[in-house]
């Protein structure tokens, strides 16, 4: 499996991820444009993670900034972004000619299951968690005091996403999605509790997400990395695809 396909596959899952939480929440709709796909939250005027484009081409975020300003504008959206491969430097610096400030930036991380290096005869193979209890773990892992993702998540619909659970005495303690796209499995959502970190946990999840994911007789697997999960996924045997950058646009 070459990086261009792999890199494919984790757009495309990645703008269907966007795109479903976007779409899900309260008053919320889709964007889909050739080469680009974006999520309108009027209830979260200020929620740039819900109100995303994902350019699934470079070009396209510059050829839709007048639209997504004009449409986020009239929806009352006062910050608004577009997720593009930052390896597209020209289009990079033409969105903070026009504007936008980088908010984040991770590496997109993929490999093709054959080639993972790691033994998952012994891993539960099916999912383990509803989606409440997979936002209210993120929530506790990044210090969401307002439980926004439990809250975002809990408006989705069983059975979309994927979510796998490992306790620690007897409470969830690192969790993961998974959505299953085409051939592709797309990791999101993984997070480990503060108390309960370096003890192998995000690893148990990861490998669940895994073994469901060979179940499916899916053949690869694509997600953002953290800077505290790259190291992880590097030891399962994912490598870097491309930086995946979010350019805010602020009202």
């Amino acid at each position: 499996m070459d990086d261009a396909e792999l890199k494919r596959r984790l757009w495309d899952g990645f703008a269907s991820l966007q795109t479903l939480l976007g779409g899900s929440a309260k008053n919320g709709f889709v964007l889909e444009r050739d080469g680009l796909m974006a999520s309108v939250v009027p209830s979260a005027p200020d929620s740039p993670a819900l109100n995303a484009a994902v350019a699934l081409k470079p070009d396209m975020a510059l050829h839709m900034l007048d639209e997504l300003e004009v449409r986020y504008g009239d929806a009352g959206v006062r910050r608004w972004a577009i997720w593009v491969d930052g390896s597209a430097r020209g289009v990079t610096s033409e969105l903070r000619h026009a504007g936008l400030a980088i908010a984040s930036a991770s590496p997109g991380m993929g490999a093709a299951l054959e080639d993972l290096k790691i033994d998952l005869t012994t891993a539960n193979p099916r999912p383990n968690a509803d989606l409440r209890t997979v936002g209210r773990v993120n929530d506790l892992a990044y210090g969401n005091v307002d439980s926004r993702l439990e809250r975002t998540l809990a408006t989705l619909h069983e059975g979309t996403l994927r979510g796998y659970k490992a306790d620690l005495n007897g409470a969830p303690a690192a969790v993961a999605l998974a959505l299953h796209h085409g051939q592709d499995c797309g990791v999101s959502f993984v997070a480990t509790v503060p108390k309960a970190r370096r003890q192998g946990l995000a690893t148990q999840v990861m490998r669940s997400a895994l073994a469901d994911a060979q179940r499916f007789q899916l053949t690869t697997i694509t997600l953002q990395a953290t800077e505290l999960g790259e190291r992880l996924y590097q030891q399962l045997g994912l490598r870097r695809l491309c930086p995946m950058e979010l350019w805010e646009r602020r009202r």
